[in-house]
């Protein structure tokens, strides 16, 4: 039984569907299905339970674990080949915010690729807490994201510092307080963002630090905010406060790396304490493997660049 038989069944388990399984793994589902068949044939033992959504079997249940052991007993062996050689290989699997791996991944994967050209590298967004999660379950082999806590099993190393800021329209700040957005932006620093009461606001999820703090800020401030729309990707809430939308709490590195979608948005720093740092996450393993290392270079460089 082939060792890369078995990721389409876990591809399946995780899915949970056909239909999303085979789009995922770029297959049709009649021959996802006649795989299933066929394993089950083989195993004499009946894996999965068709439905929406699919259900494993208790024997699924043993198999997906061995098949995950197997899996990773692969990558592990793939790995140590690439070190006994000098090669470099495998897949070097990353969990990072979406606009925060625009941010830091060019430059940190043509580095990495300088010293370990056939590694490859596999980029798994999400939001923050997403990104928690990945690293304390080593479903990756690095995260770089804000850890607030202890995070048992887990090597953090700060890289950065990342600060939010309210960023909206012009014309939607002259709007709301009736006076030029110069003197607006003026008032509000001094009086503080209360003033903005009725300001309405594009949100992040609770999910993520801009989302949280911005939810945090509000409160503090004693506003019931006007929220016009909500979403985890930054890049979406851009968009729309670029459109006067509504006002934005997003980190000032983004702003800056987005600059035709931002370019016309004021920026109005907050008093409370919205700076935080943003670090690398290892999953404690018995062996570390080497392209871990040269990451952790590749981003102390990058922090360095970035200043």
């Amino acid at each position: 039984m082939a060792l890369e038989d078995w990721d389409w069944f876990i591809k399946l388990s995780e899915q949970e569907s056909f239909t999303k399984a085979a789009e995922c793994l770029q297959v049709s589902q009649q021959t996802l299905s006649a795989r299933l068949v066929a394993l089950e044939k083989t195993l004499d033992a009946k894996l999965i339970i068709r439905g929406n959504p699919l259900q494993l079997t208790s024997a699924g249940m043993v198999f997906l674990l061995y098949a995950r052991e197997q899996n990773q007993a692969q990558r592990d062996m793939l790995r140590q080949l690439g070190e006994v050689t000098g090669s470099g290989v495998g897949t070097l699997k990353i969990g990072i915010s979406h606009l925060r791996s625009r941010t830091i991944m060019p430059y940190t994967v043509k580095t990495l690729r300088r010293s370990l050209p056939k590694v490859q590298v596999k980029l798994i967004e999400g939001t923050n807490r997403e990104l928690l999660r990945m690293a304390e379950h080593a479903e990756v082999d690095a995260v770089i994201a804000r850890f607030e806590d202890i995070h048992p099993g887990v090597d953090i190393f700060p890289l950065y510092q990342e600060e939010i800021v309210l960023a909206l329209r012009g014309d939607l700040l002259e709007s709301v307080l009736g006076m030029p957005a110069d003197k607006a932006k003026a008032y509000v620093e001094e009086q503080g963002i209360s003033v903005l009461e009725k300001c309405p606001f594009v949100l992040g999820s609770l999910d993520d630090i801009a989302g949280r703090i911005a939810y945090s800020v509000l409160r503090n401030e004693g506003i019931k905010p006007k929220t016009v729309a909500i979403s985890e990707n930054m890049g979406t809430l851009l968009a729309m406060a670029q459109e006067g939308i509504g006002a934005v709490f997003c980190p000032t590195d983004v702003l800056a790396v987005s600059s035709q979608t931002s370019s016309n948005l004021i920026q109005i720093p907050i008093p409370e304490q919205t700076k935080y740092t943003i670090s690398l996450g290892i999953p404690i393993k018995p062996e570390r493997w080497h392209a871990i290392e040269v990451l952790k270079k590749a981003l102390q460089e990058y922090t360095l660049r970035r200043g």
